[in-house]
């Protein structure tokens, strides 16, 4: 009960914005620690001495856990950088700037598209959509790049076939390129027996690391495999980066279904344009008759996707070669672009191309 209110707090803390910098508290570090003991909460908030907002973040940052159920008494604890804390603050930012210098295309600035590919929950095949899309969007000569964000369950390590470990100074980390993708997964830097038992802070650093420390140049795209669910990777990942579009996947199932639209909130919530929807695992062709067979039943997508006025992109078959390659290392998409499963990948990818560079231009 401890770690889910304590996640839960820390989610509704980055709600709080400090509107002078324009950003939450939590990417910028005020929160600096949160404690839970059966259900009475003490959170740690840290100003400048400065800083004209206390008194705003403090009670907003009071009635944003106030509202969480489960919590019998909570105590907000401020506190002023100390001059040690200002100066390793200062050292840490002088640190960036030079790590800035020496490369100037650590981060994402330098690419063109951001896309989210998310889901409501796990077992969908959002990391195979994912994969097999970053391959796609490649076969249509741009020149990609794919973040695996999922930091519990990492898959991109598993679905590439890469097992080496990233080169990095301490200041800049370089990504492992396979099959014309350059990627980054922090299952590259842990054991594969190694659980990741991290706290809320954990992982946000963990995912800022991944953003603003790889070297990922310049690239017509990148795709981020997102986590299953609507979490904390999910709220820092969309408040530091300027996203273009999302794909949400979902199969026909209906408790998938119902975490779709949890997913489509959120990211209405956070303004992130929802590009539509991916129905895998959709139905079965038998190899013989070559008769379509759905496997969760038919027309449950259709419904939700009526419902909140989204479009289906595509629905994908349920095809053991596209399975077998993922547990192979080797993406079909890449392995076999003429397979049908694979041209239904280009084909998605020529279609999401289209509609964020009309979001684009809608935008400009």
């Amino acid at each position: 009960m401890a770690e889910t209110l304590e996640n839960q707090i820390l989610h509704a803390l980055g709600q709080v914005f400090d509107h002078d910098k324009d950003k939450n508290i939590v990417s910028l570090g005020i929160v600096k620690n949160i404690n839970v003991d059966a259900g009475q909460v003490t959170v740690i908030l840290e100003f400048e001495r400065d800083d004209n907002n206390i008194k705003k973040i403090y009670d907003e940052s009071e009635k944003a856990i106030s509202e969480i159920p489960g919590i019998t008494k909570s105590t907000i604890v401020t506190t002023y950088h100390s001059e040690n804390s200002e100066t390793s603050s200062q050292n840490e930012k002088n640190e960036q700037d030079n790590s800035d210098n020496i490369n100037p295309n650590l981060g994402t600035s330098k690419i063109k598209f951001i896309l989210m590919v998310a889901s409501g929950k796990g077992g969908v095949g959002k990391s195979t959509v994912a994969t097999n899309l970053a391959i796609a969007f490649k076969r249509i000569g741009l020149k990609t790049c794919l973040l695996d964000a999922d930091i519990y369950g990492p898959s991109v390590p598993t679905m590439f076939d890469i097992n080496e470990k990233p080169q990095s100074d301490g200041k800049q980390i370089e990504t492992l390129n396979k099959y014309g993708i350059a990627t980054m997964s922090i299952g590259y830097m842990v054991n594969d027996d190694n659980p990741m038992i991290w706290r809320g802070l954990m992982v946000m650093k963990a995912i800022n690391e991944l953003i603003t420390k790889v070297n990922w140049g310049e690239a017509d795209i990148m795709i981020i495999d997102m986590p299953p669910g609507t979490g904390d990777v999910q709220l820092t990942l969309t408040q530091k980066l300027k996203v273009d579009g999302s794909l949400i996947v979902t199969t026909p199932q209906d408790v998938a279904l119902i975490d779709v639209v949890r997913g489509l909130r959120m990211f209405e919530k956070t303004e992130i344009p929802i590009m539509g929807l991916v129905e895998n695992m959709s139905y079965f062709v038998a190899p013989d008759t070559g008769k379509q067979y759905p496997l969760f039943g038919e027309g449950k997508t259709e419904s939700v996707a009526e419902k909140y006025d989204y479009e289906i992109l595509t629905k994908i078959p349920h095809d053991p070669l596209i399975l077998e390659q993922c547990e192979n290392g080797h993406p079909l998409t890449d392995l076999v672009p003429e397979h049908k499963v694979s041209r239904m990948f280009i084909e998605l990818a020529e279609t999401v191309l289209k509609k964020l560079k009309l979001q684009r231009l809608a935008d400009s």
